[in-house]
């Protein structure tokens, strides 16, 4: 009966230690959460803290689409720029009609980056006349940053009806608005912008848009030899640095130097720049693009033997 009694104890404590055991032991493992979700409210938020923020979560609203649209839309008006400039970005990549109301009415925002955010993203719907017409009416917009990123659009929609309003501009006052508007005319008008490259290279009171006229030579498509009457202006120029460049561009796109020293006392320079220009009007008839080495060669004449054997 001991025996019995003991052997009863024994098991029962067994059990207590196998229990505690298993209480220890690490549960079965569960499914983890997913993440939350910010809400479109925080999203909105994070917007102001910086760039790097703002394009992340402009993004994510962009993806959430309409449940989105009409709090981007209340952002518009947050006293904060960079929440209404992100906010443009989101309503812009749905990619959905009913937003462009709220885009366009940003073109009038108070703050110039704004209005510049708007314009770019206003390229989505460039090809309606409504849009294409409020964006191009900012060519006259007070702030010299609005009216390049008009230029730019311009420019990536090679829209050559815009060609007139973007002439207009060369007699801007400021020098970086007359850059873009003949570097926007070289890409839309091609070889047809040469005259404005000559008046410009010859007459500009800035070398920066000087030097623009000679770089503008290079974005032609398709391409023609005579570039290098504008460039053989710069030649001339009284700016070493404006020298220097056509230099550069004549030999990189006609493969002739003549020992032309932009630094040179201005004899030497100019003997060195008659050579460059009778060797132009001896070849100009007979040059053509090669477009594998992206340079002008000179046509070779058949010979009369090789006409005969014709």
């Amino acid at each position: 009966m001991g025996g019995l009694r003991r052997a009863t104890l024994a098991a029962t404590a067994a059990l207590g230690l196998a229990g505690a055991v298993l209480a220890q032991s690490p549960a079965p493992p569960s499914a983890p959460e997913p993440p939350r979700r910010n809400t479109v409210q925080e999203l909105i938020e994070q917007m102001g803290k910086d760039d790097f923020s703002g394009m992340a979560a402009s993004r994510e609203l962009a993806r959430m689409g309409e449940p989105a649209i009409a709090a981007l839309a209340t952002a518009l008006q947050d006293p904060v720029p960079r929440v209404r400039y992100w906010s443009i970005a989101a309503l812009s990549g749905m990619e959905n009609d009913r937003v462009l109301p709220a885009i366009l009415g940003r073109l009038d925002d108070d703050d110039a980056l704004v209005r510049a955010v708007a314009v770019w993203h206003l390229g989505r719907w460039y090809g309606r006349q409504d849009v294409r017409e409020a964006v191009l009416k900012r060519l006259g917009d007070q702030s010299p940053f609005v009216r390049g990123w008009v230029l730019k659009l311009i420019q990536s929609k090679r829209d050559t009806e815009a060609a007139d309003q973007v002439r207009a501009l060369l007699e801007a006052a400021e020098p970086e608005v007359r850059y873009d508007a003949l570097h926007t005319l070289a890409i839309v008008e091609g070889p047809d912008a040469l005259d404005a490259l000559r008046r410009a290279a010859r007459e500009e009171v800035s070398e920066l848009v000087r030097e623009c006229a000679l770089r503008c030579t290079t974005v032609f498509d398709p391409q023609t030899p005579r570039v290098a009457e504008v460039l053989l202006i710069g030649l001339r120029d009284e700016d070493e640095g404006v020298r220097q460049l056509a230099a550069r561009l004549l030999r990189k796109g006609f493969g002739q130097f003549f020992a032309f020293d932009a630094s040179a006392e201005p004899p030497a320079r100019e003997a060195a720049a008659r050579k460059w220009q009778e060797w132009y009007e001896a070849n100009s008839g007979k040059l053509q693009w090669n477009a594998e080495n992206r340079r002008f060669q000179v046509r070779q004449t058949p010979s009369h033997s090789e006409e005969a054997v014709r």
